[in-house]
């Protein structure tokens, strides 16, 4: 299958979120009661699953755990996954340029302090006299 150029596959994809979008609009909510049932057998079934993938095998081996991944929801209703490790890093990274941010303000304010200093020190002892005197 011959691959589409890059602006028409885009073109594309926007067509289809709008239409997935107006389908959205358009749709009918369905009754709380059964909205609540079906919510409440995810839950429970999403709670039977990670008991059984977490509990002993019986062997005293635990199997080998899949990675952990955050559900981030868009306005635009579509899921994306992101493991619990990438956001790990990105708060990291966020404390590292932080701390950065702090010391070169300080560093800075240190050398303004410095350098008010040297010209003092630079200057004439009659030039910092009040002129009255």
């Amino acid at each position: 299958m011959r691959r589409l150029h890059p602006i028409l596959e885009q073109e594309i994809a926007a067509a289809e979120l709008r239409i997935e979008n107006n389908i959205m609009a358009e749709a009918v909510p369905p009754p709380v009661q059964l909205k609540d049932k079906v919510m409440e057998d995810a839950r429970r079934y999403k709670h039977q699953e990670y008991y059984f993938r977490h509990s002993n095998d019986g062997g005293g081996q635990q199997p080998p755990h899949e990675p952990v991944y955050i559900d981030i929801r868009p306005g635009w209703n579509r899921k994306i996954s992101v493991s619990i490790w990438w956001r790990c890093a990105f708060l990291a990274l966020c404390v590292l340029t932080m701390s950065l941010a702090a010391s070169t303000w300080y560093l800075y304010k240190r050398t303004n302090q410095l350098e008010e200093v040297l010209i003092r020190l630079k200057t004439p002892a009659e030039a910092l006299l009040p002129v009255g005197r």
